[in-house]
């Protein structure tokens, strides 16, 4: 890891605890986990205002939507989207088939968000957003990092607005400024890999006549796959999203993303009658860019979404898998900000660049499969099933960071591991409160979850195993030990809540693979970190102290 030391070291009185250099999808769900946990932190955006129209970035799935229920914003968001919205695929003028992928994606209790939301990004940011300045934390826009330094205290940071300066001191700064990326650059970090030149996509928005509005419209080409054209209606913007690839003439020049060439392309390969494109509100050149950071730190500077990684758009991996890098890193940065031990900073890089080389891999060869002859075929099954022919998950549920160094399972009780995604379902607290376990798992807290009739937390040395229910429970069902009371007192760690919870309907018990009453220790981001028939103090405040200072357990 490569540390720049400053020779003029950031102020020791800032009160800017993190700096989050770019306001995108990724930007704004790190700064929304940052606040919520009481970080006191800036986001600026180089851009004069904020994106209201365009089709990056729009597709949003299961895992994401997970993120998106422990920020608060799932709801919104899917008020806003379509989910498994229907897809029709043609050769020329006529239909080959229809796929309605609702029935292979039904929400079941441990996967309450399956199938692929299709949402604008600038709608996704406008949710966060306004969640975010809930918070009290609003988007500098206009305002560019053009500087950086650090020293073993902070980061000292140069920004610009209006052909001003300012210098501004923080604890940590995080890049989220996209692939071409000013943190990444100044931080001397390699970004390697290529960009397929030899492929150009025209993007637009544009209004449609003639066609069926509640489905997605394909175009296969025995050459070109489903490249050739696809039009996308876009339900929250009343529009629609057109994609094509292009060719370039016999003088190798491109043609321009211009009404007529969409309408000329879609009379070539498609030549419908009756179906008319309106003049684009918004369109763009694509290429695919597919490169990765070899480290995703360097000292008090961090990198996350495209500034970290960028892939080919097929499977909508992109922003949904630079998400979950904010969401794995903002409660670690707030965990050592309010003490954890500094190394647990590194855990970042060791869980999220396997997951990032992994899905750069899958998504290069779904886009391989996409743009060839048996396109349309590939775009349908990853719609209907979230995944590709070489058995790449598309719904972002398996990934996990078993084998990590935040993980201990103690027995083999459960199924799950430690490092797995920690699934939802139907419970009830022990006052028989009907419950969910994401809502009690959500939150920048570590919840100690006991399941069955009589899960036991082991006592002191020598003594009883203790039942879960011995311990008060508020209303929610969520015990916080840093308050103690009842028999057992786990380790005092502001952060930690202990939810007791019953199963009578045996979800719990089925989506974790348990083998009779169980202890598990769910991380803030939403993955098991300890498992086990029984838990006792000593045990749990080692395996504490990589999160943050415990105090001793008392006897």
């Amino acid at each position: 890891m490569r540390t720049v030391h400053s020779t003029r070291p950031a102020h020791p009185d800032r009160a800017t605890e993190v700096l989050v250099a770019g306001a995108g999808p990724v930007g704004l769900a790190l700064a929304l986990g940052l606040a919520r946990a009481g970080v006191a932190c800036r986001v600026v955006e180089r851009e004069p205002g904020f994106r209201d129209r365009g089709v990056r970035g729009k597709g949003v799935t299961p895992r994401t939507l997970e993120v998106f229920h422990d920020l608060g914003v799932a709801d919104a968001i899917l008020d806003r989207g379509t989910l498994n919205l229907k897809v029709r695929t043609y050769e020329g003028d006529r239909i080959t088939g229809e796929v309605d992928p609702a029935p292979t994606n039904r929400p079941t209790p441990d996967r309450p968000y399956n199938g692929m939301l299709l949402l604008a990004q600038h709608h996704t940011e406008a949710v966060l957003r306004e969640r975010l300045a809930g918070y009290g934390v609003t988007v500098e826009t206009g305002t560019e990092l053009v500087g950086h330094t650090q020293d073993a205290d902070g980061v000292l940071a140069t920004l610009r607005r209006d052909g001003r300066t300012e210098q501004l001191g923080a604890r940590y700064l995080v890049g989220c400024d996209g692939g071409r990326s000013t943190v990444r650059k100044l931080a001397g970090i390699p970004f390697l890999g290529e960009t397929w030149d030899e492929e150009r996509f025209l993007m637009a928005t544009l209004d449609v006549d003639g066609l069926d509005a509640d489905r997605m419209h394909l175009w296969n080409h025995p050459r070109l796959g489903v490249g050739a054209l696809v039009l996308v209606p876009m339900r929250e913007d009343d529009t629609w999203a057109a994609h094509v690839l292009v060719e370039p003439d016999g003088h190798g020049e491109l043609p321009a993303p211009t009404p007529e060439t969409f309408r000329r392309l879609f009379a070539e390969r498609a030549g419908l009658p009756g179906v008319r494109l309106h003049e684009p509100t918004w369109s763009t050149v694509w290429r695919p860019t597919v490169r990765m950071v070899e480290r995703y730190r360097d000292g008090r500077v961090f990198l996350a979404g495209d500034a970290a990684h960028c892939h080919s758009a097929a499977g909508g991996q992109g922003m949904n898998t630079g998400i979950q890098d904010a969401h794995n890193l903002s409660w670690k940065l707030a965990a050592v900000l309010r003490g954890a031990p500094e190394a647990l900073l590194d855990s970042y890089q060791a869980e999220r660049l396997p997951v990032a080389a992994a899905v750069l891999a899958a998504t290069s060869t779904q886009h391989r499969r996409l743009f060839g002859a048996d396109g349309a075929r590939a775009l349908t099954d990853q719609f209907r099933t979230m995944a590709n022919t070489a058995g790449a998950d598309f719904t972002g549920l398996s990934v996990g960071y078993r084998g990590g160094p935040l993980g201990r399972d103690l027995d083999d009780t459960t199924g799950i591991r430690a490092g797995d995604r920690a699934p939802d379902a139907p419970c009830t607290t022990a006052d028989g409160t009907p419950a969910r376990l994401f809502d009690l798992f959500r939150g920048p807290h570590l919840t100690l979850l006991t399941v069955g009739e009589h899960p036991a937390l082991a006592g002191p040395a020598g003594g009883p195993d203790l039942p879960a229910d011995s311990t008060p429970s508020g209303p929610s069902g969520l015990f916080d030990p840093s308050t103690p009371s009842g028999p057992f007192d786990p380790p005092a760690l502001p952060g930690l809540r202990r939810a007791a919870v019953l199963d009578p309907g045996g979800h719990v018990a089925r989506a974790y693979g348990l083998r009779g009453d169980a202890v598990v220790l769910v991380r803030p981001d939403g993955y098991v970190s300890l498992t086990g028939a029984t838990v006792d103090r000593a045990t749990l405040a080692a395996h504490l102290a990589d999160y943050a200072p415990v105090g001793r357990a008392r006897p």
